[in-house]
């Protein structure tokens, strides 16, 4: 703790190693937070390190899991004009390092997905995609290679095709295998390691078995990263196929590690296994990494939780979860958006986690705001019931 003192003219002088701590400098602008234990300084900057970008709420696949079985959104693309006004502004972010093109779409079904991916590259970021696999033909895939993409998880809900076809509705796990391959033809051919390969599985009652064979599957499939998510459940019937329980439950059935070859190295494939029950440690990885959400329309959601409208299932009880969004890039530069007031007092209260446990609270049964992500404690969102915050439900 450091003492400071008012001078005549009512400034605040901060001690130097609390300046070189933060980096602050003169003219620097910090914001002035009134909270119940005291003041709070916040210093503005435009510090966004990762960007989800939505381009397309449309997808190919009429999965058992998708939010669509419930929704009555519009299914969209990014518009270009939206997109081109984002990357100028990505442009004034200086700590920006990587950008996830994924969301509740399939980034494939865009018509102008390899420009999107190409103006990406082009700001020098890492580039992740998050992909079902079924439209990443030969073309694709070469421009996957082409474009020096960094990253391509897949989505295999299912190592056995009858239950990965089962679970993802349209889509054969044959084909996906193949377009993998023919991934890998094409890096082999160029001479190169990227895209690396991850895989994405969200565990239900109806697929857990094939948990065993995954790692095998990753070994022939060159992937080295397998990850492991559970179901964020819209229907009665994916609440019944959660694994996931309030107290302690039994494991998932998966052993970590394979070989991976990478060009002259020799490499060990990881697993992440998602936490099994409710528990007291609360931590928003999208808040840690510094990352915000760009839906389709522009708007600007402070993760994929709050991205969009949708009703869910948590331990028996339904609850609406409402958009919210910060500002929108076709009206704000997302550098404003992120240190607007609302958004950084936002971001302060999701760090201290200042948000009862509905799920723990005798009342939630009959409470009206439990059954929303209405705040109880302030004008903001709740996280309350938040899945991700508590590693149940993980993203790339």
């Amino acid at each position: 703790m450091h003492r400071v003192t008012l001078d005549a003219q009512g400034k605040v002088k901060l001690p130097a190693q609390i300046r070189r701590r933060y980096g602050l400098e003169k003219g620097d602008e910090l914001l002035l937070e009134d909270t119940e234990t005291g003041l709070t300084f916040h210093p503005l900057r435009a510090d966004v390190r990762k960007v989800y970008l939505e381009v397309t709420t449309r997808c190919n696949l009429h999965c058992r899991t998708c939010v669509r079985n419930v929704w009555d959104e519009p299914l969209e693309d990014m518009p270009p004009a939206t997109f081109e006004r984002l990357v100028t502004q990505l442009e004034g972010l200086p700590q920006l390092r990587e950008v996830v093109f994924g969301g509740y779409g399939e980034p494939f079904v865009h018509p102008h997905f390899p420009d999107c991916l190409a103006a990406a590259k082009r700001l020098g970021l890492k580039v992740i995609v998050s992909t079902n696999g079924v439209l990443l033909d030969e073309e694709q895939a070469d421009a996957l290679v082409r474009l020096g993409v960094d990253v391509v998880s897949v989505s295999l809900d299912g190592a056995d095709p009858d239950t990965y076809d089962d679970v993802r509705q349209g889509a054969d796990l044959r084909v996906v295998l193949d377009n993998v391959e023919t991934l890998n033809r094409i890096k082999a051919k160029r001479g190169t390691t990227v895209p690396r390969l991850w895989i994405e599985f969200v565990a239900l009652r109806r697929n857990v078995a094939d948990l065993a064979n995954l790692p095998n599957l990753a070994r022939q499939l060159g992937a080295n990263r397998i990850l492991v998510t559970h179901v964020l459940p819209h229907t009665p019937e994916m609440a019944a196929e959660a694994l996931y329980a309030r107290d302690q439950t039994t494991p998932l059935p998966l052993s970590t590690g394979w070989p991976v070859h990478s060009g002259d190295w020799l490499l060990w494939g990881t697993v992440e296994l998602p936490r099994m029950n409710w528990g007291a440690e609360r931590r928003c990885r999208f808040m840690s990494s510094k990352a915000l959400v760009v839906g389709w329309d522009g708007g600007v959601s402070p993760c994929y939780a709050l991205s969009h409208s949708y009703p869910y299932t948590i331990f028996g009880r339904h609850k609406d979860v409402s958009r919210c969004t910060m500002g929108n890039v076709n009206e704000t530069p997302l550098a404003e958006i992120w240190n607007a007031d609302d958004y950084v007092r936002f971001r302060a209260e999701v760090r201290r986690f200042d948000f009862p446990s509905c799920v723990d609270c005798d009342l939630r049964d009959t409470c009206d705001i439990a059954a929303t992500n209405d705040g109880c404690w302030g004008g903001y969102p709740s996280c309350a019931d938040c899945l991700w915050a508590q590693g149940i439900v993980r993203c790339p």
